[in-house]
């Protein structure tokens, strides 16, 4: 009897591996399949990629959407059809309905959800701007500065290109270490927007990359002339007088930063390693 009930279990079990694969469920039941790892991986990089602490470096990646009064293309190209291409009515709505979700989501920061919808909002035009836009910026965030690149060099390529698309465009390229490709785009920056002090941070943030010290020493003081209260400009400008071994001139440009913002941890964060440096550690 006992035999029996086993072959019973078995006969099962068989059944239910057999219907598990026919329908592609082992991907999702690892305790069936031994696939445990790999969802566990896939988990870990959802999770991280929505959660993860950001990296505190002495200057961030600011990583820019585009601004209310910032025109992304000259109005002569969204004027042109073979760019911007008349929609039928019905594809029209459709386009607005995918884009306007890709938004809400993109506000709430659902990345993967805004990444779908705005996807869905290219398949009816291409070359929808702040679409693109958006999908580059997500890239980013997403680590995945190829495609961001792609992206952005798609809105040169249809004459969109204001200084928040050249950021990103640096952006992109610097995350890849290509830093004199990515030094040459923020400069371009810089030129359509020189009143932005973040333009001449992006700059001497890739020059220090390159080991050009005086040229990072040069465009963080042009962008703390035009922002005297941006804290983390002082730890990137210190840490540039680190790297040149003027620790003297490093900790007073520290001690002007911890005037603005007293608790800033790049600041906190140079002020280290100047110790560590001092100390011979």
């Amino acid at each position: 009897m006992f035999i029996y009930v086993l072959l019973a279990i078995f006969s099962v079990l068989g059944l239910v591996l057999i219907f598990i694969r026919r329908h592609r469920l082992n991907k999702n039941l690892w305790f069936f399949t031994g696939s445990g790892q790999k969802l566990f991986a896939y988990g870990q990089k959802y999770i991280f990629s929505r959660f993860k602490a950001q990296n505190k470096s002495f200057i961030n990646i600011p990583v820019e959407t585009s601004a209310p009064d910032a025109a992304h293309c000259p109005a002569a190209v969204i004027g042109n059809e073979t760019v911007q291409p008349r929609l039928e009515t019905d594809d029209a709505k459709e386009m607005e309905k995918y884009f306007l979700a890709g938004e809400k989501a993109f506000k709430k920061d659902y990345i993967d959800e805004a990444e779908k919808a705005y996807v869905k909002a290219l398949s009816f035009n291409e070359n929808h701007v702040e679409a693109n836009l958006r999908l580059g910026v997500i890239y980013l965030k997403k680590n995945l500065p190829t495609k961001a690149e792609a992206i952005f060099k798609k809105l040169l390529g249809i004459n969109c290109g204001d200084a928040v698309v050249y950021s990103n465009l640096g952006n992109a390229l610097y995350m890849q270490q290509r830093y004199p490709e990515s030094c040459e785009v923020y400069a371009k920056s810089a030129e359509l927007d020189s009143s932005n002090p973040k333009r001449f941070l992006n700059i001497g943030r890739v020059m220090h990359e390159m080991g050009n010290y005086d040229g990072t020493i040069e465009n963080i003081n042009k962008a703390i002339s035009l922002d005297s209260n941006n804290a983390d400009s002082y730890a990137a400008l210190a840490d540039a007088y680190v790297s040149l071994g003027n620790l003297d001139r490093a900790k007073e440009v520290i001690d002007q930063g911890l005037k603005i913002d007293k608790n800033n941890l790049n600041l906190k964060a140079v002020s280290k390693k100047i110790k560590h440096k001092k100390s011979g550690k």
